[in-house]
């Protein structure tokens, strides 16, 4: 073996031809120690955790809970079951009914509605939430239902955690900071005054600041909740040097989650703590597979971020959808946007804002799964088709909701006059007023405070497959509970026998009477096998609408046996028509029908009198008059649906802008009293037309209009009063960036001599060409529009 003498900074050292000297090895090996604790430091530089949205979306309910829920008495209560067979690691219901019941003093209706929150929202199979729908409805007595109930249990310490997490509808946790002793029989109620007598008016379940700003401001707490109780003190604290195990952090998955940097995948808390470097700075020791408290809470702190799939996220970055169109003279734009293609199960979400006077239709794949927020929504038809996880309808007006079925919540809060049609796992209500609700649903409608005139109903509408749509989420038809709702106060469970100034939310809803109920129609055509409401009608809504369809039967019947001549029908139809349009007109229907495919309604004619000058159009489907037609005598906003092309067109009276797209956008089309064998004849580029909207001429008008050569009327102006064959000539002027119309109706022309692309302008102002319409503003003429 030969030897060789080297040197290092002054110092000698032997290494044999086989390997390092000691010398050499010591220093690889601090070498290679400050690079492991380098490499530690930059993980965690690069580790994002961040709140996940499902445990405060689904899970927190929309009601400042119970001081018994306080901090204080969860300490005890972790205590509690890790200290009593049967309750840890696992707990059932009938411990948590003896905790709840016997040491909390909760109702046992609000104990079981915390249990089955949570049992709804923990990743059940579609196929175990069907079995248990089966065994629920099998029971016919509370007896059974109690033994059913008895084998029902859930995570122990995830079941802490999301009975701490209510605690984020709390406006202040003063009280129960405070806190009493373990409550017994000879404890005090807190008083009113202790309590929060109104829900906040935000929604936190949704705002991902808030879920960020509450974990941070509770980590600690959090984690004491999972500390053992050998490692606290007699006040119920956890001590300095205490341990939290690897099996109380995997609970933590409930509430958080997050990724790396160079590995975007989304992984539990645990699993990013205890892999690699990581595992250093949070401290994990694999031997006892346990973490140091304060190293985890260091570590965890420093890594609290905001979820990157959260609405925040959605809002700024999301992919923005077109589904609703802008109605002209709406001042709103619909905002939709959705993070479906990027966000993992859990955290899917569309979002959509301000649909406002439209109808809004979709079945998806990509609403599949996702959450789904429906906000400041007005006068607006909105049918979301697909199995969706949740739904919130949020400050909406005038409007109505259909829905797939939601495999969890649907939650409907600050509305007015809304009508929701769902088949979802549980609904709640809150400070809403004239809403009705067509539910199927397994669990009790929860209300919330601060409602008013609430209306319940069966479900009463169906569309083709929305059977195989509620087996892929495990909702069943039976059982039904939407009768029996569960009223929440701001001082707990409403006794809903106690009718009392004191209690008045015990009047703040009713069940649909059977006279009013009438079925609801799905008007789109889908595959599937589904051809009646799921489970049926209940038997005294099915007899109202037996006795309805009964009604019509001897209706029909009547008509029949009278045998009218050919014209006496004819004029029994037209008066049936026209008084059906009235109904339409006075209840508000009328808006719904048009958004789909508006009605044909001629007003009646006296077979010897003068005939009515009402405006009329009729659009045809081939040229020179023939082929499908469709009659019109008032604004229509689509009625493609109905005739796929338009060839000719007959104005039998007033005046008409056509468009070619739905919802009057698109080219535009001024048309008089005459008749118009092909498109040609009135300018048309092609043979397709979709709306129209009628002239409504008033007598006395003086025309009058302001021209502006820049924007926002800006630049060099002036005034016409009369007809201009070229802006040109008269004018010098190739273009007209804004104008105020006076008085009087006007077209401008894209070219001279009242030639090429028209727009109509009536009494306003236009700050820019795409306010009329227009795509750039090249004007060459324009004249008046008279009757």
């Amino acid at each position: 073996m030969s030897l060789t003498l080297t040197t290092s900074s002054g110092q000698l050292g032997f290494c044999t031809a086989k390997g390092k000297s000691p010398l050499t090895r010591r220093r690889s090996t601090a070498l290679f120690g400050r690079r492991h604790k380098l490499k530690a430091n930059m993980e965690a530089d690069l580790l994002s955790i961040w709140p996940r949205m499902e445990p405060f979306l689904l899970g927190a309910l929309q009601v400042a809970p119970s001081s018994k829920l306080g901090l204080h008495y969860l300490r005890k209560m972790a205590i509690y079951v890790r200290t009593r067979d049967g309750c840890f690691p696992v707990l059932g219901w009938p411990m948590w009914r003896h905790i709840a019941c016997g040491k909390l003093q909760l109702p046992e209706e609000l104990a079981w509605l915390y249990f089955e929150t949570f049992d709804l929202h923990i990743g059940h199979t579609p196929e175990e939430r069907l079995e248990w729908a089966e065994c629920l409805s099998q029971c016919t007595s509370k007896c059974e239902l109690d033994q059913q109930r008895n084998k029902l249990s859930v995570d122990t310490l995830r079941f802490l955690l999301f009975l701490y997490i209510q605690q984020l509808n709390r406006v202040s946790l003063r009280t129960s900071l405070i806190g009493e002793e373990w409550p017994s029989p000879r404890t005090r109620s807190p008083s009113p005054s202790d309590r929060e007598a109104k829900t906040s008016s935000q929604n936190k379940n949704w705002d991902d600041q808030a879920h960020l700003s509450f974990v941070q401001s509770h980590l600690a707490e959090i984690l004491e909740l999972l500390v053992e109780p050998g490692q606290l003190s007699h006040s119920g604290q956890a001590l300095r040097d205490c341990q939290i195990s690897l099996e109380a952090v995997r609970s933590l998955g409930l509430l958080l989650e997050g990724s790396t940097s160079h590995a975007r995948v989304v992984q539990p808390v645990h699993r990013l703590l205890t892999k690699g470097p990581l595992q250093t700075t949070a401290g994990y020791c694999a031997l006892n597979r346990s973490f140091p408290l304060h190293k985890l809470l260091s570590c965890l702190q420093h890594s609290l971020t905001l979820n990157p799939f959260g609405i925040t996220a959605c809002l700024r970055s999301g992919k923005k959808l077109a589904w609703a169109q802008q109605v002209e003279g709406a001042m709103k734009r619909a905002k939709i946007a959705r993070n479906t293609h990027m966000a993992p199960p859990g955290s899917k979400m569309v979002l959509m804002s301000q649909v406002f006077k439209q109808t809004l239709a979709k079945t998806s794949d990509k609403l599949t799964g996702a959450n789904i927020k429906i906000h400041r929504c007005s006068d607006a038809f909105i049918y979301l088709l697909s199995p969706l996880r949740s739904v919130s309808v949020d400050k909406c007006r005038d409007s109505t909701v259909v829905l797939g079925p939601v495999e969890t919540n649907v939650h409907i809060y600050s509305c007015q006059n809304v009508r929701v049609v769902c088949v979802a796992g549980r609904i709640a209500i809150g400070a809403s007023s004239r809403c009705t609700i067509h539910v199927l649903t397994p669990t009790r409608p929860v209300l919330l405070p601060g409602n008013t005139d609430i209306t319940l109903g069966p479900l009463h509408t169906f569309y083709p497959s929305l059977e195989d749509h509620m087996a892929s989420v495990g909702l069943a038809v039976v059982p039904n509970a939407w009768d029996q709702p569960l009223l929440l106060g701001a001082e707990g469970l409403v006794n809903t026998s106690l009718n009392t100034p004191s209690n008045p939310d015990s009047a703040c809803y009713r069940l649909l009477p059977p006279a009013e109920f009438h079925t609801l129609v799905v008007p789109f055509q889908m595959e599937g096998d589904t051809c009646e409401v799921p489970g049926g009608l209940p038997p005294l809504y099915q007899a109202a609408v037996d006795e309805k369809q009964k009604r019509i039967q001897n209706w029909q019947k009547t008509v029949m046996e009278a045998r009218l001549t050919k014209e006496q029908k004819r004029q029994f139809q037209e008066i049936v028509e026209v008084k059906f349009h009235e109904w339409l007109l006075e209840t508000g229907h009328r808006q719904e029908l048009d958004s789909l495919i508006p009605p044909t309604i001629a007003p009646p004619k006296a077979s010897d009198g003068p005939s009515t000058d009402t405006p009329q159009i009729v659009f045809y489907e081939d040229k020179n008059f023939q082929g499908r037609r469709y009659e019109c005598d008032s604004d229509c906003s689509d009625f493609h649906a109905y005739l796929s092309r338009c060839n000719s067109i007959r104005v039998e009276s007033g005046a008409w802008v056509v468009y070619e797209r739905p919802n009057y956008m698109g080219y535009q089309y001024v048309l008089t009293r005459g008749e118009y064998p092909e498109y040609q004849r009135w300018m048309g580029l092609n043979d397709r037309l979709s709306s129209c909207k009628m002239v409504h001429f008033t007598s006395g008008s003086q025309y009058k209009m302001q021209l502006y050569e820049k924007a926002d009327f800006g630049g060099q102006a002036f005034e016409a009063t009369e007809d201009c064959p070229s802006l040109l000539e008269k004018f010098r002027w190739r273009e007209v960036n804004s104008c105020k119309v006076f008085d009087g109706w006007w077209v401008f022309y894209e070219h001279p001599n009242y030639r090429g692309r028209q727009y109509f302008l009536e009494k306003g102002e236009y700050r820019k060409p795409g306010d009329w319409g227009a795509v750039s503003p090249t004007i060459q003429s324009f004249r008046r529009f008279t009757e």
